[in-house]
């Protein structure tokens, strides 16, 4: 039996007539007004405009609705009645119409996409002012294994603006974080406090800091204690940042940034001003670093030295192209693993005099590696993902079968577009979230193996408008679209099953129900 049922989709083909749910366009936008956040405390240490705001796709409904039920009339009841019953034969009507759609499906003349929010116990899209193509969570200290809602949580960015002056480092904090609201609740939800204050907006409140250049890559050392964040900027720098100041500052209503904290703590010059992406910090706060001059360097944080940080000097070589993305080992703390536009995939230890990598994947696809991602809890798989769109996952006791050549575990090609970000869930050592440059977030389980009945009823249920069977994998367990030009992707470290992305057209927030 497989683990989990069918594939649930963030979206399904609307009919003309308006629906309680926000319609959302194939190029991410919500055609509904966007709520300026009246509660937010937004803050720049600089002076600037606010950065950004959640948006509310159910305003007018809310309103619309309220009117309704202010209407009387002397046969009210009567007339209550009848309605309710055209409604119900007007909801089967829809209901057979209705449609799972999936990227690929053409829509018809008059369709649009709709978010079908029962998909979803959490969704919360959040627009900027500029776009950010890196973040990453800010660790707190309101625990571990959260479920209650409202949700808090605090992200790090960097923005890439129309000139280099207008960037900034942005500290979010996310608050008010409700349940999404939808009609399939169950009688025990229904009666769920929270769920009588859906209609509450989500606060954002943030700090921010100048910084010239835009961000590539925004990574954040998961520490409380010391949430240490580093930028890699487009002109060949990497920046390290106090967050945990700028937390304790918007912890205080009105407190000011100080002046200290607007200021990097130390800023990396080891890659003589090239360009770079990859990075990843360590758990003792050790900084790798990799450019598009086919360099990485190690950078160790020193507390028992006058200097806080001690850069490398002598890069780690061995990739023919630019490095794009960097993982430490979540059991050994001296190896990591690379990833390259040479097609290679390559495993390091920091201990080699030489510098050099301990082993080689050279054609671990058919196109530039762009992403990697460690299993933190089966720690022996590495998932990555290509330029063409597919992505692998590797079992790194076995990289190659009995011919020497490099053999995934799996390997799935469902995204038409080129991989940008993938990631395993830190609390279920199968679950894969998966994004493109196909407008695409997609969660996988690849503990899901069916027999041949269940696999014929998979092939059966997938049929598209048209009446013809779509390849389906039967691992896909969402699709998660309403975003343009996804960039990047986490999970919560804190709050299982929650997702962050951000894109061309901002940020969301969100948890699904297959996870």
């Amino acid at each position: 039996m497989s683990k989990r049922q069918n594939t649930s989709n963030a979206f399904a083909g609307a009919t003309e007539e308006r629906s309680k749910v926000a319609a959302v366009h194939t190029n991410g936008e919500s055609n509904q007004p966007k709520r300026t956040l009246d509660k937010s405390r937004d803050m720049d240490v600089d002076g600037d405009a606010d950065m950004g705001e959640f948006e509310d796709a159910y305003e007018d409904e809310i309103e619309e609705e309220d009117i309704v039920e202010r209407e009387e009339d002397s046969d009210g009841i009567e007339m209550m009645d009848e309605e309710e019953e055209e409604e119900e034969d007007d909801e089967e009507v829809a209901e057979k119409k209705r449609q799972v759609y999936l990227p690929g499906d053409l829509l018809g003349e008059g369709e649009t996409l709709q978010v079908d929010n029962s998909a979803y116990h959490m969704l919360h899209p959040m627009s900027t002012n500029w776009p950010c193509l890196s973040f990453d969570f800010v660790p707190d200290n309101m625990g571990n294994g959260r479920t209650m809602f409202p949700h808090t949580m605090y992200a790090f960015a960097g923005t890439q603006a129309d000139s280099p002056s207008r960037n900034q480092v942005i500290l979010m904090k996310m608050s008010q974080l409700h349940r999404t609201i939808n009609d399939d609740l169950d009688a025990e939800d229904k009666n769920d406090e929270d769920v009588n204050d859906l209609d509450e907006d989500p606060i954002l409140e943030t700090r921010t800091i100048r910084n010239y250049g835009g961000v590539n890559r925004v990574r954040v050392l998961q520490s409380y204690q010391s949430p240490l964040a580093a930028t890699w900027i487009d002109n060949g720098s990497v920046r390290i940042w106090d967050t945990k100041r700028l937390m304790d500052a918007l912890e205080t209503p009105g407190t000011q940034v100080p002046a200290s904290a607007t200021q990097p703590l130390f800023t990396i010059a080891s890659h003589n001003n090239v360009e770079g992406y990859a990075m990843d910090w360590s758990t003792d706060g050790r900084l790798l670093t990799g450019d598009c001059d086919k360099k990485i360097f190690l950078t160790i944080r020193r507390n028992d030295t006058g200097a806080s940080f001690v850069p490398g000097t002598k890069p780690f070589r061995g990739h023919e192209s630019s490095v794009e993305d960097l993982q430490w080992s979540p059991e050994e703390s001296s190896v990591f693993a690379s990833c390259s536009a040479d097609k290679s995939i390559k495993i390091w230890d920091v201990r080699a005099k030489n510098h050099g990598y301990a082993l080689d994947v050279p054609n671990a696809h058919d196109s530039d590696v762009n992403v990697i991602s460690w299993n933190r809890k089966s720690r022996y798989l590495l998932a990555s993902g290509a330029d063409n769109g597919d992505f692998k996952v590797w079992d790194m006791r076995k990289w190659t079968d009995a011919s020497g050549r490099s053999t995934p575990a799996a390997q799935f090609n469902w995204h038409k577009g080129a991989i940008t970000s993938i990631e395993w869930c830190p609390t279920d050592e199968s679950v894969l979230a998966v994004a493109g440059s196909d407008d695409q977030l997609t969660l996988w389980d690849l503990a899901v193996e069916l027999d041949a009945e269940e696999e014929a009823r998979h092939r059966d249920a997938m049929v598209g408008p048209d009446g013809t069977k779509r390849e389906v994998p039967a691992q896909l367990l969402f699709v998660h679209q309403g975003q343009s030009q996804i960039k990047e992707l986490h999970w919560h470290p804190q709050i299982p099953g929650v997702i962050g992305s951000t894109s061309s057209t901002g940020f969301n927030f969100f948890k699904t129900i297959s996870v």
